[in-house]
């Protein structure tokens, strides 16, 4: 069960603290999924709150609301990379964290 509070260093849902321990004993494909660096700090819906935590804002997760690892992954898992999110299913951030308006800036300006 998930406590609704904000953890900045460890799950709020112990379920999903020995999903990850256990490495998805009853999920072969998440467990698979993850090998392949399939994790929630490269979803579109993980929310960091620092360097290895955030909010998992995918509401067709199961890990709705929880807070998770940043190497966690589950079945709804929407890869986006490593970089900003878009929080979406269809739109996909494509800068990997790259100021773009300063490229566009840059390679637009005369010479």
């Amino acid at each position: 069960m998930n406590y609704n509070r904000i953890s900045t260093n460890g799950f709020s849902n112990r379920e999903s603290w020995l999903r990850y321990h256990q490495g998805w004993p009853a999920e072969p494909k998440v467990r698979q999924q993850y090998q392949r660096g399939e994790q929630c700090g490269g979803c579109s819906y993980f929310a960091p709150l620092n360097a290895d935590w955030g909010v998992c804002c995918n509401r067709k997760s199961r890990h709705h609301l929880e807070t998770v690892f940043e190497h966690f992954t589950c079945p709804r898992y929407v890869g986006e990379g490593w970089g900003p999110h878009s929080f979406s299913e269809s739109i996909r951030c494509e800068c990997h964290g790259v100021d773009v308006s300063e490229t566009k800036h840059h390679r637009n300006k005369p010479d």
